[in-house]
């Protein structure tokens, strides 16, 4: 009788619940990337946004209206990026092949760490709102946050249906939530009365404005944490953009809402500047519960904000772990399960062991936000000088969508970011501390990466498949003689310098072959001649002219030579070189 192999219970477990990425599993669209965006961003209009209300509720009022636009300029032009190149690691992989090796790697990094520490302050935060109606539990805070870990990283292991449903009805939760606290607090909202009135409307003038501003990203934080969601997703380069774009305009709807909402119910300004859950006062007048049973109504939000950025930076690490600028070992799964089980574990330990420092240590919960910002702020502005320098140099890589505010929105955008960096670094009563914090942990990456990263990292297979023809494009772009360096302009020069690997690459007389593209990606060049001669067999496509920007001569350009796609060992000879 032959023998019957029997699968261990546990591995077949396994095998049908823990399918993250299977596309098998659940037909993404554009709904559950919405879904998504407002389980990330959400919770933020639930609390601490309305500590800024001590700068008065005009200025904070400016605040919020200033981040609003800046979110939505950045929202549409990384829409406009991603329906180009979906890419999963964030801001690490724009700046990687626009700005060089060691910025992607301070981006992707800093970009991790931020969600991180927005994990930490959020968990805390869910802790107080559940010890405010269970008092006995604020002798085991410790014991809520590993719980509320264990919970959401165990939703994003198993993945697959259920996790989209999960998400899905989260995420309507917590705007009905919303749109009960809103609607049904409407008819007893009085601005006149309630929000202070003139001796209000600025207070502290603009040292407090400066103070404050950046407390109005809780409204918006972490819609650019889609763009993490390329490879989770099916069809990204249409999905997320659709999915993104209706997950920022839902946004500025409720923040909008909730902002005049809670500014106008009693006992209003300035008592709704230090209230814990700004919204509890209307549940109450709603509902007629104690105020203890109010913040109850806050916790999905809170809850589905802190899986939403678990998710994001676990898929943030996974990537750098695939170009080996983290350990690789962190990009693996765990048998048959394909989510970053280690990705997701090693960044909720760090941000676990975070939560304790945070709530034994007195004030360092304003530290933490304000390093978030810090380095949000420096990854929005890398992806916006990215997104104008492709929209300059790569206008042939064909897009799905275009942004309608195109460079200057871009622009207008980053003016905010820098604004908002100014405000952190230079307004904050806190001595400086935030700013050292990022110095510190900003010189602790550097070192990591001179010192390891550097030597060890390569392309990984995303790169190799989304990002090569950004490559193309500026190598096919760039002039070919030291001479034309002269005739370059300021963003040009500006990634020139930031790159030396490429500098030295560009000037080499180059044609890349069809048959090398194909062979790369997927992706084509439209409008050009290789996109012309797609049609014709590799050997018999002819080889594309390379015009020489070569001002102060009249020479013949010499026959060009083909290239291929870059390689681990093109990149490690770069570095040493550089």
């Amino acid at each position: 009788m032959p023998a019957t192999k029997v699968t261990p219970l546990r591995r077949t477990l396994l095998r049908q619940l823990s399918n993250l990425r299977g596309p098998h599993v659940h037909r993404h669209t554009s709904f559950d990337v919405w879904a998504l965006g407002i389980t990330i961003v959400i919770g933020g209009q639930y609390f601490s946004w309305n500590a800024g209300l001590a700068a008065g509720t005009l200025s904070y009022g400016i605040s919020v209206v200033l981040m609003g636009v800046a979110y939505l300029c950045l929202t549409l032009s990384m829409s406009e990026m991603t329906s180009m190149l979906p890419f999963a690691g964030g801001a690490y992989g724009l700046a990687r092949c626009t700005l060089g090796y060691y910025v992607g790697f301070l981006m992707g990094c800093c970009e991790a760490i931020e969600y991180i520490m927005y994990v930490t302050c959020s968990v805390v935060q869910l802790g107080r709102m559940l010890t405010t109606r269970w008092p006995d539990l604020a002798k085991w805070q410790f014991g809520v946050w590993f719980v509320v870990y264990a919970v959401a990283c165990g939703g994003l292991l198993v993945g697959g249906k259920l996790f989209w449903r999960w998400n899905a009805v989260l995420a309507l939760t917590s705007i009905g939530v919303l749109l009960v606290y809103c609607v049904g607090s409407a008819g007893k909202v009085d601005l006149a009365a309630n929000a202070g009135g003139g001796a209000h409307f600025v207070i502290g003038g603009a040292m407090s404005l400066m103070k404050y501003h950046p407390l109005a990203s809780w409204f918006f934080v972490g819609i650019e944490a889609l763009n993490t969601m390329s490879n989770e997703v099916h069809n990204p380069k249409v999905t997320i953009p659709r999915g993104q774009i209706a997950c920022m305009l839902t946004l500025l709807v409720t923040g909008a809402s909730v902002f005049v909402v809670t500014i106008g119910l009693p006992p209003g300004m300035p008592a709704v500047a230090t209230e814990l859950m700004p919204m509890n006062v209307g549940f109450v007048l709603l509902f007629g519960v104690s105020s203890s049973s109010a913040a109850l109504f806050s916790v999905p939000a809170t809850f589905a904000t802190i899986q939403g950025f678990i998710l994001a930076y676990a898929n943030i690490v996974s990537a750098l772990a695939c170009s080996k600028l983290l350990p690789h070992g962190l990009q693996r799964s765990w048998r048959n399960c394909d989510a970053p089980v280690f990705a997701i574990a090693g960044g909720s330990a760090l941000s676990f062991g975070l939560c304790f420092v945070d709530y034994y240590i007195v004030g360092l919960d304003g530290i933490l936000f304000n390093v978030c910002m810090l380095f949000a702020c420096i990854g929005y502005t890398s992806q916006c000088i990215g997104y104008i320098y492709l929209k300059k140099q790569c206008v042939s890589l064909s897009r799905g969508f275009h942004s309608p505010f195109g460079i200057p929105g871009a622009v207008v955008s980053m003016v905010v970011w820098v604004f908002t960096m100014v405000s952190i670094i230079g307004f904050q009563d806190d001595h400086e501390n935030s700013l050292i914090v990022a110095l510190a942990i900003v010189a602790a990456l550097t070192l990591y990466y001179h010192c390891f990263a550097k030597y060890r990292q390569t392309f990984s297979e995303d790169e190799r498949r989304v990002l090569f023809p950004v490559h193309v494009a500026i190598l096919n772009a760039a002039p070919q003689t030291h001479r034309a360096l002269r005739g370059q302009s300021t963003s040009e020069r500006m990634v020139m310098n930031f790159n030396p690997s490429l500098k030295k690459l560009m000037f080499v007389p180059t044609t890349l072959h069809l048959s090398t593209i194909k062979s790369a990606t997927t992706m084509q060049l439209h409008g050009s001649k290789l996109h012309e001669d797609a049609s014709q067999p590799p050997e018999a496509a002819p080889a594309q002219e390379c015009r020489v920007a070569d001002r102060a001569s009249s020479r013949e350009t010499p026959p060009p030579r083909m290239v291929r796609a870059p390689t681990e060992l093109d990149l490690h000879q770069s570095i040493r070189k550089t």
